[in-house]
């Protein structure tokens, strides 16, 4: 061996050693890198929507509620994923209700699927389950809840500590009719279930999922005093449910109001007036009203067969809310029911109603009190009107079911629910307000109007009572979404994130690595 191949030695082994250690960061960086790509694959939206009007995608509003949920929140879907995907659920749509929905990729049934798992996504302390209505399972989940669970229904649930420091399971369920809006082809009008082939136009999946989570999740408990000795008993019966299954706590007051009875209270209801308040009454709630804190209400529920209560009515001019003697009667018939005195109803889309005023949803109301707007701003009071009738209403005598309009009669729109509120300043100057809420008919809360797939009455009344109530489900409402047909992709079974995952992290550095030494070991034999 010469000196000068004595000399080349140590520089080849020197060489190849940096070789070696070089793939062996090489590799580890790509593992890490692996690894740290599919946990984010897991965890983070990394699904691309091109659809036009991001219809797979979550709002950005309720992706910042997403991440402010501190409590775990399960959401339970009566199907398994490839049945509520697949031609199990279009099958059962169609066999129940009646829905003609191809089983797509890009169909309706999906995009909820996808919608759902979103959530996932934003905050860890959501987790979605798919509950086989075929298992033992199911049994037991149906059993814990009074309603009827039907497939393809989906629970939304969470354990937390109620008002009393225990520890209680708050539950809320969302049916096939909550979430998806139809359309019958052959009267271009909503469904009546049972009549007809119909088609779904839209889904409220993240309004009704959204709005469940902040029921069972994020809501402390308001509490509700009906005024039960001065309401009509029952009248308020479907609205007072409807409160509760959003985490009011509605009690009735059957004495006299008084500052104790109220002490507890965040607002008070008084439906369809039975007799009128006394002076002293009305001067606790006002007082109720204007306290330092603020964040009090009041909810009145008119009607036109209620005895005249010359108090309660001097009391609501005071907040801007002038109850006149009369009917509000609609004089077009377009606007009109078949009863002669129901009408349809229009949202003044206010800014106090955002979450509602997207909504294409019908509003009708029979037997509403004239009412007007005493005044817009006074003082630290301003009042809002939410619905209104249509332009050719008139002040009519209250009963009747036909009126003919004179040359002294009004006409014009006229306020059907009113809000308004008193705001000032805390010491952190952060504004607070207390609401006085005035619905001019208690025929609005009347649950007959849920027959019409299209109402929105009882929906409008609780996202009132939300409102007056500084509650973000407020909010809670998002535009319907139509379908995208142009996903980039479809969310991976579990199935093939194992797949992707075995093989990115340890089949190919695997490769690599073997691929590296048998180029070393070519080399330094050459």
């Amino acid at each position: 061996m010469s000196n000068n191949d004595k000399i080349k030695n140590p520089k080849i082994m020197k060489r190849s050693i940096f070789t070696v250690v070089f793939a062996v960061v090489l590799i580890g960086v790509i593992i890490a890198v692996n690894i740290f790509s599919t946990t984010l694959a897991r965890k983070a939206p990394t699904t691309i929507d091109v659809t036009t009007d991001e219809s797979n995608s979550l709002t950005t509003q309720n992706i910042d509620f997403i991440k402010g949920i501190d409590v775990p929140v399960e959401i339970v879907v009566c199907a398994t994923r490839e049945g509520y995907t697949g031609s199990e659920m279009t099958n059962y749509a169609y066999s129940v209700y009646y829905v003609q929905e191809n089983a797509t990729p890009d169909n309706y049934f999906n995009q909820t699927i996808t919608l759902i798992e979103s959530y996932t996504k934003y905050n860890d302390k959501i987790t979605v389950k798919y509950v086989d209505p075929q298992q033992p399972e199911f049994k037991e989940l149906e059993s814990g809840y009074e309603v009827d669970i039907a497939y393809g229904d989906i629970l939304v649930r969470c354990t937390r500590p109620d008002e009393k420091g225990n520890e209680s399971t708050f539950e809320s369920v969302i049916t096939f009719e909550d979430i998806y809006e139809l359309y019958d082809p052959s009267t271009g009008t909503g469904a009546m279930y049972g009549a007809s082939t119909y088609t779904i136009t839209a889904s409220n999946i993240e309004s009704e999922v959204s709005s469940a989570i902040f029921t069972v999740a994020a809501s402390g408990q308001k509490r509700v005093a009906l005024l039960s000795t001065h309401s009509t008993k029952d009248a308020e019966a479907a609205f007072t449910s409807a409160l509760e299954s959003y985490n009011f706590v509605v009690e009735s007051l059957d004495s006299v109001v008084t500052a104790e009875a109220l002490e507890k209270v965040d607002t008070v209801l008084l439906v369809s007036p039975v007799s009128d308040l006394s002076e002293k009454e009305l001067e606790v709630l006002e007082n109720f009203l204007m306290d330092e804190k603020r964040g009090k209400n009041f909810m009145v529920f008119g009607s036109c067969s209620s005895p005249a209560t010359p108090n309660l009515n001097e009391f609501l001019e005071e907040w801007g809310i002038k109850v006149q003697d009369g009917m509000a009667y609609d004089t077009n018939p377009g606007y009109r029911l078949s009863d002669g005195q129901s009408m349809m109803l229009f949202n003044k889309k206010d800014d106090l109603t955002q979450s509602v005023n997207a909504s294409e949803l019908s509003y009708y109301c029979g037997d509403n009190v004239a009412i007007s707007q005493a005044y817009t701003e006074n003082g630290r009071r301003t009042s809002h009107i939410l619905m209104s009738t249509s332009a050719y209403a008139v002040k009519a005598p209250k009963g009747v079911s036909g009126y003919t309009a004179s040359s002294n009669d009004v006409m014009g729109e006229m306020p059907v629910i009113m809000v308004t509120e008193d705001t000032t300043m805390n010491a952190n100057y952060d504004e607070i307000s207390s609401h006085v809420a005035y619905f001019a008919g208690v025929d609005f809360i009347n649950e007959a109007w849920e027959q019409f797939g299209d109402n929105g009455n009882m929906e409008f009344a609780i996202a009132v009572a939300n409102i007056i109530n500084g509650r973000a489900a407020a909010s809670m409402y998002f535009l319907p979404k139509i379908t995208g047909i142009h996903t980039m992709s479809t969310p991976l079974s579990d199935g093939q994130y194992t797949a992707i995952y075995i093989i990115s992290i340890f089949v190919l550095p695997a490769l690599l690595l073997i691929g590296g030494v048998v180029v070393w070991i070519r080399r330094r034999n050459r």
